[in-house]
């Protein structure tokens, strides 16, 4: 193969438009199932607080005589306990220029950095739910911080080796933050045993949130000899379909549906080593100030600045209806 001498071609040229798609493809791991299926409760001030209870052991031995003298028992106070909302915000500035001229995509580069930033920050708050975050009252140099799920799970909390349990302090009125115990492999062991804990203190845990990794590990326990087989009849002329992956687990205390959470992944092994099961009915997020950019930011410069913010606390009605499996391999069969 040749080409004819003196051929004018695309490679001597400089007449050639840049070839640009018209749209800016990003990835968008947003995902945040645990801040969409939280339902969210309005706040009023920036340390909410309120009551839990328990009600006492089963007595089958409550047994009285005819005509028995009433002895009275001495009652078990309520517990007060809180948390301190979180201001998350982030900046952004356009230079007036680059919001004028003509460019790929979107037409408004402030509208499109509105967007980010708020699906940013959905994302930031998704990570703080998980955390091991401790709660912090703050102070005009000191940002305040809202306590996560696994500072708050002290009752059913199954840890590594050298573990130890966070929870709310009525000491100080704070939320500790748990100690890191020793990383082990995620089994059906586990699993059965913390559902089991959250049922007997009277939960009702219908959803277990786990990084990728474990999520892939819990599809392994199909192979577990105490398993039933799982089989699917082929019909009709389509080929068969591989079934590698389970995405709900039937408990002896009821079906709990499996989730992977992408966000764990990301943040890395501080959120991706505990494995959370939830009853969503005993969580919520409490809202002080949504979702807002701030329409009062003084103008200095030839540019255009944005911010966006938020303001809440992870409210957690009662832990105990929760576990929590920590310490597992949440990224890799060792990290």
């Amino acid at each position: 193969m040749a080409q004819v001498t003196n051929t004018w071609d695309t490679y001597q040229s400089k007449r050639g438009r840049e070839q640009l798609a018209p749209d800016i493809d990003m990835i968008t791991p947003d995902e945040t199932p645990g801040y969409s299926m939280l339902p969210t409760q309005q706040l009023e001030g920036t340390h909410p607080e309120w009551i839990t209870d328990v009600l006492r052991t089963p007595n089958a031995a409550n047994k009285r005589v005819q005509g028995d003298i009433y002895s009275f028992v001495a009652r078990v106070p309520t517990t007060k306990v809180g948390n301190y909302t979180q201001i998350s915000m982030e900046e952004f500035i356009v230079s007036e220029t680059e919001e004028a001229v003509s460019k790929v995509g979107p037409r408004s580069d402030v509208e499109r950095e509105k967007l980010k930033v708020g699906l940013a920050l959905r994302t930031d708050i998704e990570a703080n739910i998980f955390s091991n975050q401790a709660s912090l009252a703050g102070n005009s140099t000191t940002a305040p911080q809202s306590a996560g799920m696994r500072a708050w799970i002290s009752t059913n909390d199954f840890m590594g080796a050298t573990g130890v349990s966070g929870g709310f302090n009525t000491g100080t009125g704070v939320v500790d933050a748990a100690t890191n115990g020793t990383q082990r492999a995620f089994t059906k062991a586990l699993l059965d045993t913390a559902i089991q804990g959250a049922y007997n203190a009277g939960g009702s845990v219908d959803t277990v949130m786990m990084s990728p990794y474990t999520k892939t590990v819990f599809s392994t326990f199909m192979s577990d000899a105490n398993v039933v087989p799982l089989r699917k009849e082929v019909t009709g002329r389509g080929g068969a379909t591989i079934i590698a992956a389970a995405d709900a687990y039937q408990s002896d205390f009821g079906l709990v549906t499996m989730l992977p959470n992408r966000q764990m992944a990301r943040v890395g092994a501080s959120l991706s080593r505990n494995i959370y099961g939830i009853d969503r009915s005993k969580w919520a997020i409490g809202i002080l100030r949504p979702f807002q950019d701030d329409p009062d930011i003084a103008k200095t410069a030839d540019s255009i600045p944005g911010v966006m913010k938020v303001e809440y606390a992870l409210i957690s009605k009662n832990e105990a209806a929760n576990f929590v499996i920590a310490d597992v391999f949440g990224m890799t069969a060792a990290a």
